[in-house]
């Protein structure tokens, strides 16, 4: 088991993205993956047959195979950079042969977390697709870095006793167990307008969690649930989110708004551990 970094060929973000992927290693005492995953060139190019288009596929297949080069070197660096000298915490680069959906589905599988960058919620930004597909399609759950670097700290969890909010905390057990501190954050109106949810009850949560040999409080919320929660951290110093996500249908949220999409568009927020 690791913490993975998704990493995606431009320097800045791979650098902030792996101090924060660094920082929940360092507190899992576990190891730490930076991974940058890009298709086989030759997939890439469109097969043609004529004689005369002969040069121009190969010239196509090279500049992508330069342009590959050039962004791993980008990213390795970063990577590399972003570790430091760090003693105690094992960390390996990665390259895959594979599209960014399919490697960061198979990663999030069986690591501890897996962090993309916080741009990655954009639509049209490099790992825009793969974190799409990894929490909508795939259904696994993931961390999106916050919008400063990740610090050990509080984590509030947003329980409405949903299917994803319930997956989001069961994959983020480690980090739960290695927080310390964790504050259960509860809108009671908000989940009871959505009718009755399994383990909504008051201490339903807290006891489980107990029963985890984790301590937690409970800190009710009201008003709209994502700007409780985010005023929730920065009163609490809280430095990651755990929830379910796009409770309705994407559309709908990327349509009308929503609890998930306000969390991960706001220009200050803690990192986000989600699951649909």
């Amino acid at each position: 088991m690791s913490v993975v970094a998704m990493l995606q060929g431009t320097p800045e973000t791979d650098v902030e993205t792996t101090r924060s992927a660094l920082a929940m290693a360092q507190k899992l005492g576990t190891s730490l993956v930076g991974l940058c995953a890009l298709p086989d060139p030759q997939a890439a190019v469109m097969l043609v047959t004529t004689p005369e288009s002969t040069g121009l596929t190969a010239a196509a297949a090279t500049n992508i195979i330069e342009l590959q080069k050039e962004m791993l070197e980008k990213a390795e660096a970063a990577f590399r950079q972003g570790v430091g000298v760090t003693p105690g915490v094992e960390s390996v680069f990665l390259h895959q042969v594979a599209n960014a959906e399919a490697a960061a589905a198979s990663a999030a599988t069986l690591a501890d977390a897996i962090i993309f960058p916080r741009n990655a919620a954009r639509s049209g930004e490099p790992l825009s697709i793969a974190f799409d597909h990894v929490m909508m399609d795939a259904r696994l759950p993931l961390v999106l870095a916050g919008t400063a670097a990740y610090t050990p700290g509080p984590v509030i969890i947003g329980w409405d006793g949903s299917n994803g909010a319930a997956r989001a905390l069961r994959f983020h057990i480690p980090l739960l167990k290695a927080a310390g501190e964790v504050i259960i954050a509860q809108n009671r109106k908000d989940a009871e307008r959505d009718g009755a949810r399994p383990g909504i009850e008051p201490g339903s949560l807290e006891d489980w969690l107990k029963r985890k040999g984790i301590k937690s409080s409970v800190s009710p919320i009201e008003g709209e649930v994502s700007a409780a929660l985010l005023a929730l951290a920065k009163g609490s110093g809280a430095t990651l989110i755990v929830a379910g996500a796009y409770g309705h249908s994407r559309i709908g949220e990327r349509l009308f708004g929503g609890t998930s999409k306000r969390l991960l568009s706001a220009d200050e927020a803690p990192a986000l551990a989600l699951a649909r």
